[in-house]
């Protein structure tokens, strides 16, 4: 004990100048002396910055007078909290310790570093709390932001969605009213007419509104198979199939539209292929690429079915040798909003809907459909399936 206070009495001696500059100046400790008749003798700048207007009245808890009551039987004669300001505005508070002497009260004081740390504990922890909140804000903005965006992409896409399918109505419309304006003129025709012309006149009209209404018939099992498509509510049963036998059938099924026009179809098979699809789908596939072919076909004409296999797919020609697609008409074709319509080489009409059946339905198969063709020498629509005995999410695998 004697050697700390050797130890203080020479810091004090020996810095004394530096000290008294320091305790002047501080800004963190609190110095200021009092005569008990309440006047301030002397106060450095903290105990300044502290207190207004008359310095004594700003005591606020305890006030100056109950320090003077407190006496002086020991020494400080207050050790705590002391608190400076008014009941209207914002208080301060200091850790200080009061000494009396001689009449006289010596205030030394500043703020308690226990409190400090634990302030700035909690300041450390509001502004991490406050930072996680900004991330946390920028977070749900920004995903918010992204479930904008995908709103209005999902508003685009439905309103394209809504355009379509007006366009398609109008479309369908037109198609329809077409063959029913033959189907009801020439019948009315016939009506009034029975009794007076032959017999071949009468066979002709009837062999026309006969295939009027089988073409008519053809374009709404189109789009009943369409329309139930888009719903989702056709069943897909893929299995393995012998590719020749459901080709012959859906030929033989649409051989008299081509011996109608002398066409010959061609069946090149010679690996006997196996794909692995739904058998409804693949032979209306084929029905409408088949019928697209003798449609376009010239008199005489010839159709070439063929298969390739390549990897874990078949790749299925349907080619004729009849008008062909102008380049710049190629995709309007798998489009039904484009509304590409052409007559046939025998004036026959189509909507287009059956090409979209067909990329619907080998698309549901994981494969492609796609189209060549060169103006009057013809057209192939190639298309894939896959020949494994598996599919999974329209992606077929071995």
């Amino acid at each position: 004990m004697i050697m700390q206070t050797e130890k203080d009495q020479s810091l004090l001696t020996e810095w004394s100048v530096e000290i008294d500059d320091a305790l002047l100046k501080s800004k963190s400790l609190c110095v200021a002396l009092f005569t008990t008749d309440s006047e301030l003798l002397f106060s450095n700048e903290a105990f300044s910055s502290l207190v207004k207007g008359v310095p004594c009245q700003s005591f606020l808890n305890p006030s100056f007078d109950e320090l003077l009551a407190l006496g002086d039987i020991s020494n400080p004669i207050f050790d705590g909290f002391l608190t400076f300001g008014d009941y209207q505005s914002v208080n301060h508070s200091i850790a200080a310790q009061i000494f009396k002497k001689n009449n006289k009260l010596l205030v030394i004081g500043g703020v308690d570093t226990s409190q400090l740390l634990e302030q700035n504990s909690a300041v450390h922890q509001l502004n991490r709390e406050v930072t996680n909140l900004q991330r946390d804000l920028i977070k749900k903005s920004h995903n918010l932001e992204n479930t904008l965006s995908q709103l209005q992409e999902a508003n685009l896409e439905l309103n394209k969605l809504n355009a379509d399918k007006d366009r398609f109505m109008q479309i369908l419309g037109h198609d329809l009213r077409t063959p029913f304006t033959t189907l009801l003129g020439f019948s009315g025709i016939l009506l009034e007419n029975l009794r007076i012309y032959d017999i071949d006149k009468i066979e002709n009209m009837i062999e026309l509104i006969h295939k009027t209404s089988q073409q008519t018939f053809f374009l709404l099992e189109d789009l009943l198979l369409w329309s139930k498509s888009q719903a989702g509510r056709i069943p897909f049963e893929p299995r393995e199939l012998v590719f020749e036998d459901v080709c012959m059938q859906v030929i033989n099924s649409l051989m008299n539209n081509a011996e109608a026009k002398n066409i010959k179809i061609n069946l090149r098979d010679n690996e006997e292929t196996v794909i692995y699809a739904d058998e409804q789908m693949l032979k209306t596939v084929l029905r409408n690429l088949l019928s697209n072919a003798i449609k376009f076909t010239n008199q005489d004409g010839q159709i070439d079915i063929c298969t390739e296999r390549s990897q874990l797919k078949t790749i299925i020609t349907v080619s004729d040798n009849g008008v062909g697609i102008e380049n710049e008409n190629i995709d309007k074709i798998l489009d039904v909003t484009q509304h590409y319509v052409t007559k046939g080489t025998a004036k026959e009409s189509g909507t287009g809907l059956g090409l979209m059946l067909c990329k619907e339905f080998v698309e549901k198969h994981g494969g492609n459909l796609w189209v060549e063709s060169e103006p009057g020498k013809g057209s192939s629509f190639y298309f894939t399936m896959p020949f494994s005995t598996v599919i999974a999410d329209g992606k077929p695998t071995e």
